[in-house]
């Protein structure tokens, strides 16, 4: 894989893979998997809010793995694309859709947009089981 845009462009920083910091990402996203199911029948945004955040999790393993770190700007977008530069076309439905939970989370926290229907956010639930067991044949 070629990641020279991400490093021109200060997205991304080379380092040593950490082993302990993946295993921690990975174990956190399921952790994130776990609350985001006992969180739907209460709150659905943030179900929806938190099942993304454990797909970036897992996202964030993903590229520790590869030797690589995201930097401070634009953190969030770089971790869906570097995921879907890595998992290539198999994957690219999934991280569409990881794509579209980025926006809707943003939307939520920093817009104060704040309906989600439980269809959408069993569907966000889904998604991140999906994406988390790619990451997870790729990274064990």
């Amino acid at each position: 894989m070629n990641y020279n845009r991400f490093l021109k462009n200060n997205l991304i920083k080379k380092v040593t893979p950490n082993i302990a910091q993946i295993k921690h990402q990975l174990k956190r996203s399921q952790q994130d998997l776990q609350t985001a199911e006992s969180t739907l029948g209460v709150d659905t945004t943030w179900a929806l809010t938190i099942a993304y955040h454990a797909m970036i999790r897992a996202c964030r393993a993903l590229m520790y793995a590869q030797g690589y770190l995201p930097t401070a700007h634009q953190t969030h977008k770089t971790l869906v694309e570097f995921t879907k530069e890595f998992l290539g076309t198999p994957c690219s439905d999934l991280v569409a859709k990881l794509s579209r939970l980025r926006r809707k989370r943003h939307n939520f926290i920093y817009g104060g947009e704040d309906y989600v229907n439980y269809e959408e956010a069993q569907a966000a639930l889904d998604s991140a089981k999906e994406l988390i067991v790619e990451i997870k044949k790729i990274v064990n």
